[in-house]
């Protein structure tokens, strides 16, 4: 610690990072229980109470636990609430689905795959990747392909030719030849897709979309099937991608963020890696 830095209040310096969690689940708690009218779930109107919003007796029995237990989450007890029990405070306490993901992360719980789930604003999506000058889309958790530009389709291919239902990276790589045909190693692309699949969320295993899809390419590629049951995953956020343009060879550095605009879009954009792959990416786009 710098002379410069005060030290941290007396109160952190023997708090562990249980507790620290603890208080901060039990003043989440109070903050939106204080925040929730009777009359907005159904009970009588105690506008004449000092204290607002609902009591700990009405979360208790909306959620099905004793007061008692309740009164101890709320007092930063060591309590250690289940998941099921977690899915009926936040109805009892009518959260938003952002707050809904993060009760569920205090209480060191994986989120639902319907909590904070918002349908992506397509429009932004497009203006943002029409903004970008190098091949760039964005995709969701299931590799639903929602907007990509134009340097993107010469790439890749028209997106467009495909269907909506159709318009999923996973689908694309082994149920079309025709797809990224221009890629010098498209079966090592495809990998890359799979592994990054798993291992960016857990929707293959609780998303009904995402084990339908997993069990259809299982049935229809044998590919696919061989690269899912290997296991493998990948985290990375960069790689390198080889492609035949009509410009001339190109070499492109993927570079991807997470959670744009909506949680579970993935923006990807493809990246100049040397000055002739530069050349040729403008001059692609003047013609």
């Amino acid at each position: 610690m710098t002379p410069s830095q005060p030290p941290p209040p007396d109160e952190w310096q023997d708090e562990r990072p249980d507790e620290r969690r603890r208080q901060e689940l039990a003043e989440f708690l109070r903050s939106r229980r204080s925040r929730l009218a009777p009359e907005a779930v159904g009970l009588p109107d105690r506008s004449r109470r000092r204290t607002p919003g609902l009591r700990r007796e009405d979360v208790a029995e909306r959620a099905g636990v004793s007061v008692a237990w309740y009164t101890n989450l709320e007092q930063a007890r060591a309590v250690n609430p289940s998941r099921r029990v977690v899915a009926a405070l936040t109805e009892a306490l009518h959260l938003s689905d952002a707050d809904r993901a993060y009760l569920f992360a205090l209480t060191g719980h994986p989120a639902p795959p319907d909590a904070d789930r918002r349908e992506p604003d397509a429009a932004v999506l497009q203006k943002l990747v029409d903004h970008v000058d190098v091949p760039a889309y964005c995709t969701d958790a299931l590799t639903r392909v929602l907007a990509w530009n134009g340097p993107a389709a010469a790439v890749f291919g028209d997106y467009a030719s495909w269907p909506v239902e159709r318009r999923i990276l996973l689908r694309l790589l082994f149920e079309e030849p025709a797809f990224a045909a221009r890629l010098v190693d498209r079966d090592e692309y495809a990998a890359r897709v799979v592994q990054t699949f798993r291992g960016r969320s857990d929707a293959h295993l609780t998303d009904p979309a995402a084990i339908e899809l997993v069990s259809s390419l299982t049935r229809t590629s044998r590919a696919f099937e061989a690269l899912w049951h290997a296991q493998a995953v990948r985290r990375t956020d960069t790689d390198l991608l080889h492609v035949d343009h009509p410009q001339g060879r190109l070499t492109l550095i993927l570079v991807n963020l997470q959670g744009v605009a909506t949680p579970g879009i993935r923006f990807n954009a493809y990246l100049p890696a040397d000055e002739a792959t530069t050349t040729r990416l403008a001059d692609s786009t003047r013609r």
